[in-house]
């Protein structure tokens, strides 16, 4: 209840002495989806339901929770959703700071709408938009060059150099970090879809292990992409460039 009192007053302002209440509705009378527009509201000091489709007697209510990434949808409400179009995780790149020419990056970085410590949101299904949106940033950090750099101040832009090698050196360090990434996990996405698929896990653990798998599919979407990316470079045998700044991920 504290949930849903807190969204409703963040939401439509209500003051924190109106956001608690006690709706006598849950599973299975209710079904929380982020596909449907049927929302909890306050209203004249009650809170009430208003649904976006009809209902046969006995058929769950589904109610809309926000556009919410499943992690929030875990911790606010205790379920993850399988068809959460909002769902989402972050990829974090920052700026060498030991990079004799990290002030004038931030600079290029700062006049394209980014920061030197900046996150790059993957939404689900839009993994490759994401790289994309990465690679200009990667892009910056891996120039060495001073004429380079001053060329690039001096024009408008996130244009920056790129060569076979640069943009190789560029892919593989977010292979590298994507399969780290995946690595970490105590399991893999097979295991996951088996260890689901077997039906015997105890309730937190299944939701727990949902929102993992979920994860690792986007994940899986990215390293997918880059992948991709290597194999329409114009000669994807060249070595990557070596850089001694490259950008952090996290």
């Amino acid at each position: 209840m504290k949930a849903i009192g807190d969204r409703i007053g963040r939401e439509q302002k209500v003051s924190l002495a109106r956001r608690f209440a006690l709706v006598p509705l849950g599973p299975p009378l209710l079904t929380y989806k982020s596909n449907c527009k049927a929302m909890l509201t306050a209203v004249d000091g009650s809170v009430r339901l208003l649904v976006d489709r009809p209902y046969k007697a006995g058929e769950p209510i589904i109610v809309w929770c926000g556009p919410q990434p499943n992690s929030r949808l875990l911790l606010n409400y205790g379920f993850v959703d399988e068809d959460n179009p909002y769902d989402r995780i972050a990829i974090e790149a920052s700026l060498n700071t030991e990079d004799p020419q990290y002030q004038e990056k931030r600079m290029v970085a700062q006049r394209n709408g980014k920061l030197a410590i900046q996150k790059f949101q993957v939404c689900v299904g839009k993994e490759k938009e994401t790289i994309s949106e990465m690679l200009p940033y990667l892009r910056l950090g891996y120039i060495s060059d001073p004429d380079e750099m001053q060329c690039i101040l001096s024009s408008e832009g996130d244009t920056c150099p790129v060569s076979p090698c640069s943009e190789r050196a560029v892919l593989d360090q977010l292979v590298v970090y994507l399969k780290s990434r995946l690595a970490g996990y105590p399991t893999t996405l097979d295991e996951d879809e088996a260890m689901l698929a077997e039906g015997s896990l105890e309730p937190k653990k299944e939701v727990a292990t949902r929102l993992v798998r979920l994860e690792k599919k986007m994940l899986h979407g990215c390293l997918q992409a880059a992948n991709e990316f290597i194999s329409g470079l114009p000669d994807h045998t060249v070595s990557p460039c070596p850089a001694l700044y490259a950008p952090e991920l996290k």
